[in-house]
């Protein structure tokens, strides 16, 4: 395997789980009812574990690939002098440090009470994703443009997260909602996803659009390998939001009438938004090492 096809891997596993992880703890620790929060975050153990696993890993693997693809291949990954050198003197290095100093935080988060795990999950994974910022694209201006992008940048990672990463333990309070003693609270957990999904869809949106607008510039057309791949993401991300606007407008007022109907369909929706968010990950993972004009 070349260094830039398990870069790419590394980075689509590592995006993916923070925002996982961001998105799940953000939700169940702020907007969702104690009595659905905790049964829920118990069945998604295995889930949250495997996650943190998983941006560990790949945390680690990242700065020797990056060094492998800045040097002359794998036998630079274990060079260690070439690895200093990447380290102390490069963005990369910089934004490795911030995602490493992530990272141990996270592991650490694992290990304290159950009642603060989820608030502290959160944070520690919300850091992770806004050292994204610190490297790729979002580095790459000048001026007032190199402090606002990568501004924007991480407040793109972070709502983009707060929408994908929800859906998971939505769809498990979706299963739960018509079933005592939870009916009332997961009702109330629903009710505050979808009010908060507005505000974090449409930032969501709006700084993706600022991003491609520091990036490419408007329109950004279909001239290069990353234009094509950005546009292969707005494809899904308006797939995610028809989705997400027929669940909410359409099915959701069909609960009282055809109470198991409506939420089968919400569930389907929802899973369909799952895999559509993993598919504009995978994108992003693939156009951010790419050159925008070539």
């Amino acid at each position: 395997m070349s260094p830039d096809v398990l870069l790419a891997a590394c980075r689509f596993v590592h995006d993916s789980s923070l925002m996982a992880l961001w998105g799940t703890s953000a939700y169940l620790a702020v907007l969702v009812p104690q009595s659905v929060a905790e049964p829920v975050a118990g069945r998604l153990t295995i889930f949250r574990l495997a996650a943190v696993s998983l941006t560990l890993g790949t945390t680690c693997l990242t700065l020797p690939t990056q060094t492998a693809m800045i040097g002359d291949g794998w036998s630079d990954a274990v060079n260690g002098q070439m690895l200093w050198d990447v380290l102390a003197s490069t963005n990369i290095g910089t934004a490795w440090l911030a995602q490493a100093l992530a990272g141990v935080l996270l592991v650490a988060t694992q290990m304290i009470a159950p009642r603060l795990r989820l608030a502290t999950t959160a944070i520690a994974s919300g850091l992770g994703l806004v050292c994204l910022a610190l490297s790729g694209h979002a580095v790459m201006n000048e001026g007032w443009r190199g402090i606002v992008h990568p501004l924007n940048d991480a407040l793109h990672v972070l709502s983009a997260g707060a929408w994908v990463g929800a859906l998971l333990p939505l769809l498990l309070i979706l299963a739960s909602a018509s079933k005592a003693p939870f009916d009332a609270d997961a009702a109330t957990a629903l009710r505050r996803f979808s009010n908060a999904g507005h505000v974090v869809v449409t930032l969501a949106i709006l700084s993706g659009i600022a991003n491609s607008f520091f990036i490419v510039g408007w329109p950004f057309g279909l001239s290069s390998p990353y234009r094509m791949l950005l546009s292969m993401k707005v494809v899904a991300v308006l797939a995610m939001i028809a989705m997400a606007t027929a669940n909410r407008y359409w099915f959701v007022p069909r609960i009282g009438r055809a109470h198991s109907t409506a939420l089968h369909a919400i569930r389907v929706g929802t899973a369909i938004e799952i895999v559509l968010a993993l598919a504009a990950i995978l994108f992003v993972s693939i156009f951010g090492m790419l050159d925008p004009n070539s």
